[in-house]
């Protein structure tokens, strides 16, 4: 399977900039993963890939070729769309035989791959029927059937689990990744949901306006986004992020957070020529603790939601709003008073410019 590479590829539709000047390299038998919200270019570079629209400029590389002026039956890809497209007057054995007519294939050798792929996707027992006697997750597995039965080198995923419900999205999540890893597929999947992206990518590019936000492993932008953007979008809820004056006091460098001081000395060599500028802390509801009685900041609980193993908890400091994750055996109860204590090992800070600086 191939590596897959963009070197500088920009496209436009009239002013709309879909994508500019991208870099990006996807490696062999990657799970690889395009993550934005609508609008970022990331459902384009799947376009670019499968050869149905053409750079402005740039190259796009699969393997050792410049694939540019290659027709889409040429590249070795496949593509399957967010809306599944099956045929509605096909049944399942018709719809994934549809790809390789094309190929000028024996009736034999087409349903000797047909049946392989069903096989594969536990689907053979479907094959007379017709998409509209299917459940979603049938029609959902026909799809990435009728995607892997000309045996790509590379899988284009376009939205493949949004049309699914919560219980079917998450056993699909398990049922990709492991058909992935057994046929040692490269995989490039379109996605805003960054659950989706979290447990089944290898590695991440967040994208937003057509440009790559971070790149790296689910964990790296997770842990340490490059800016607001990448902290807000990663993760669910998301991280919490709270304005906040950098001050110096008794030799010490602090934080100055809804009128109490977090100690940050350990960060001195990087703050050091921010002092008194405004910057924005960043915390993961996961990270954020609270106790009963002082010290920390002095908040009330407003909601406390079970999420089935673990509670997230809404706590108000006047306006703000702040969000914590917490055990399921954990006591909050609405309008409690309680106090946050920031752990400064899991804090980011962002500038004003909501780059990374801590």
């Amino acid at each position: 399977m191939p590596r897959v590479s963009l070197r500088g590829v920009s496209k436009n539709y009239g002013k709309n900039v879909a994508l500019d000047s991208v870099d990006l390299d996807i490696d062999d038998e990657e799970f690889f993963c395009l993550l934005g919200p609508p609008g970022s270019g990331r459902t384009t570079v799947l376009k670019l890939i499968a050869g149905l629209e053409s750079p402005d400029s740039g190259e796009i590389l699969i393997g050792d070729r410049v694939v540019n002026k290659l027709p889409p039956h040429e590249r070795g890809v496949s593509l399957m769309f967010e809306s599944l497209a099956l045929y509605p007057h096909l049944n399942v054995h018709g719809n994934l035989a549809f790809p390789l007519r094309k190929l000028k294939l024996s009736h034999k050798e087409i349903d000797e791959n047909v049946r392989e792929v069903a096989n594969l996707l536990r689907i053979d027992q479907l094959l007379g029927r017709k998409p509209a006697q299917l459940s979603g997750g049938e029609r959902q597995r026909v799809a990435l059937g009728r995607a892997l039965v000309k045996k790509p080198s590379v899988l284009l995923l376009d939205e493949p689990l949004g049309h699914l419900d919560a219980k079917l999205r998450l056993y699909a999540r398990v049922e990709i990744k492991k058909l992935q890893k057994q046929l040692k597929q490269t995989v490039v999947m379109s996605t805003l949901d960054s659950l989706d992206a979290i447990s089944m990518a290898d590695r991440i590019a967040l994208m937003k306006d057509g440009k790559i936000a971070q790149f790296g492993s689910p964990r790296e932008i997770y842990r340490q986004p490059k800016n607001v953007f990448a902290a807000s979008s990663i993760g669910s809820p998301p991280m919490n992020l709270i304005k906040c004056l950098l001050k110096e006091k008794d030799g010490h460098m602090c934080l100055s957070v809804l009128g109490f001081e977090v100690d940050c000395t350990k960060h001195m060599a990087r703050l050091s020529d921010r002092i008194g500028s405004e910057v924005t802390l960043g915390i993961r509801p996961s990270d954020v603790r609270a106790t009963k009685t002082p010290p920390g900041i002095e908040s009330q609980v407003f909601a406390v939601e079970p999420m089935g193993h673990e509670k997230i908890v809404t706590l108000k400091v006047n306006e703000n709003v702040i969000l914590m994750k917490t055990p399921l055996h954990a006591s909050f109860a609405p309008r409690e008073n309680v106090w946050i204590q920031p752990d400064v090992d899991r804090i980011s800070l962002f500038d004003e410019a909501g780059q990374s600086i801590v």
